[in-house]
């Protein structure tokens, strides 16, 4: 079975506009429509609740018909009633407590939890904004020989990540994603 972790999110106008800017919401949209297709009939998908990443994920994992208890969510309890509805799509949320009234440290500690909870064969980096550049460092920590693919070409933190490391160059150019993560991700 292939284990993904799936960094990503749709960055948001009011946050940094460097995100915003370089974000390609429609190759995001279509990598996360890829890899539901590409990983939960093989695999799992792991990820953080995102407002727009998480409905996605139920509404692709229900047209594709694939199992939708492949897919793990992971939710800050600093979120408590602002986490999307399409949460309750999924069998598999798990909830780490907040840490005070902290957002940030809620998070990190959310991301450690999240990274670790499982031995993950790769990485997958969608758009993104600064949480990304966290999880990217704490997953090369805890998964040292998995391989990370930070898809510039959704934009965002996605092409920063792919930019200041030495990855494939073709992440950069590649927007048929579904034969991407098929020659990438499935193991066997």
């Amino acid at each position: 079975m292939t284990d993904v972790f799936l960094s990503a999110s749709v960055p948001l106008p009011e946050r940094n506009r460097r995100f915003y800017d370089t974000a390609d919401v429609i190759s995001i949209r279509e990598a996360i429509k890829a890899l539901v297709e590409v990983v939960l009939p093989v695999g799992t998908i792991t990820c953080g609740g995102h407002p727009a990443i998480t409905p996605l994920l139920a509404l692709f994992a229900a047209s594709a018909r694939v199992p939708k208890e492949r897919v793990t969510i992971f939710q800050s309890d600093f979120f408590v009633g602002m986490t999307p509805d399409a949460n309750d799509e999924f069998v598999d949320v798990r909830r780490v407590p907040a840490v005070g009234s902290d957002r940030e440290q809620s998070l990190t500690l959310m991301r450690k939890v999240m990274i670790a909870s499982r031995s993950f064969h790769a990485a997958v980096v969608v758009g993104g904004m600064e949480g990304i550049f966290e999880e990217v460092q704490i997953f090369r920590h805890l998964h040292p020989q998995a391989a990370v693919l930070p898809l510039a070409t959704t934009g965002a933190a996605a092409a920063e990540v792919h930019r200041r490391g030495e990855y494939d160059p073709a992440l950069a150019v590649d927007f048929t994603y579904p034969s991407l993560f098929r020659r990438r991700l499935i193991v066997g």
